[in-house]
């Protein structure tokens, strides 16, 4: 019993370290900061898309009124 205590205890300390250490890595961070920004453009990207379509759907109508009053 004593053994498999203490065996449990290495693992458990094994994988703590483990895991310090990929929490030290800057590769991790620096891909997790590319993904927010990434996703951080594409919400932008998206909402000046949809503004700018309302707007152009706009425009295109008053040229077609304008058009069709002459």
């Amino acid at each position: 019993m004593l053994r498999l205590c203490a065996h449990i205890w290495m693992v458990k300390q094994r994988a703590k370290e483990r895991f310090r250490e990929l929490a030290r890595r800057e590769e991790g961070a620096t891909i997790a900061e590319y993904a927010l920004l990434l996703a951080i453009v594409v919400i932008a990207l998206i909402t000046v898309l949809s503004q700018l379509s309302s707007s152009l759907e706009t425009k295109i109508s008053e040229i077609i009124s304008r058009i069709n009053a002459q």
